[in-house]
């Protein structure tokens, strides 16, 4: 009886000092010692504040992310718009549909440096099976009534991803601005070409939100699913001593795994880096925290 007395008062005075250490020093040594980082972390039971956290990289990283994506978007998309004004002319919109000034033989299909771009008269599932069968890993097929984006699923495989990013509702919404802010009711090549500009510049927030959103809810899923098994491991701790540490543990690898996304997005998908950055410093932690034991031995003579 004495003993658990004791006991508890120990971890009661441990989380008294630990509360009165500056958050900040604990966050520095989730990256050069993550040993005693962690072990603050777990004592604080600053759950909260690692949420906190996590959810800034991830803004941090939503907004560098789009910052990297957002020049080849505006470079894809003033070459799809060059390649359709100097093929069909100028752009007009009529009753709903896409009309174009200059007549061409359809389906008309451009190979650009990125993209697959196909003018259809009409949508097929034959059509849309040809665009696997291309060099292509993705492109923009433009109907009368709308356009889409699609992606090829596995190499060699017949699953094809369509979504519509121009959708008939919006055609409607552009015809009546077009007939309100442009003279000739349609866009020529460069009108089109500054109309796509600008809406790729406001995507920025948008893109920058989709992109936090997914880093956020990677993260959090890895680190309550950690919080679970340190749960599990020791059963008489507290549920938010556990979370703390798990989204402590996570920042340091997510910081990383950010950078490399970044500045290496063909290394691997955000949650495949993340798994192993996340391994590869629980391992350190692990080495650290052996090395840490075997000086203590030898300095007390154990």
């Amino acid at each position: 009886m004495e003993i658990d007395k004791n006991k508890e008062c120990v971890i009661r005075t441990t989380e008294e000092i630990v509360a009165d250490i500056p958050y900040r020093y604990v966050l520095i040594n989730l990256f050069i010692h993550p040993r005693y980082g962690l072990f603050l972390a777990m004592r604080g039971g600053w759950w909260l504040r690692g949420l906190l956290v996590l959810f800034l990289i991830s803004c941090l990283g939503g907004g560098l992310k789009t910052f990297s994506v957002l020049p080849t978007l505006m470079s894809d998309a003033r070459e799809v718009v060059t390649f359709l004004s100097d093929e069909l002319g100028d752009l007009r919109f009529r009753n709903g549909r896409i009309i174009w000034k200059d007549s061409a033989e359809l389906p008309l299909t451009g190979h650009l440096s990125r993209l697959r771009v196909d003018v259809w008269e009409a949508d097929s599932a034959e059509a849309r099976k040809q665009l696997l069968r291309g060099p292509e890993k993705s492109g923009i097929v433009v109907l009368p009534d709308r356009v889409d984006y699609w992606a090829g699923g596995a190499p060699g495989g017949e699953e094809l991803h369509v979504v519509s990013i121009l959708p008939s509702k919006m055609i409607v919404a552009l015809e009546q601005n077009a007939r309100n802010g442009l003279t000739s009711g349609g866009f020529t090549k460069q009108q089109l070409r500054d109309y796509v500009q600008a809406v790729c510049l406001l995507l920025f927030p948008v893109l920058s939100l989709v992109y936090c959103l997914t880093m956020f809810g990677t993260i959090l899923l890895f680190g309550v699913f950690f919080s679970l098994l340190l749960r599990l491991r020791n059963a008489g701790g507290k549920f938010r001593h556990a979370m703390g540490m798990a989204l402590h543990c996570c920042m340091a690898p997510f910081l990383t795994t950010v950078v490399y996304h970044v500045f290496i997005p063909n290394l691997g998908r955000f949650e495949n880096v993340f798994g192993i950055v996340f391994l590869v410093y629980v391992l350190f932690m692990i080495v650290e925290d052996r090395w840490f034991r075997a000086e203590e031995k030898q300095v007390w003579g154990l």
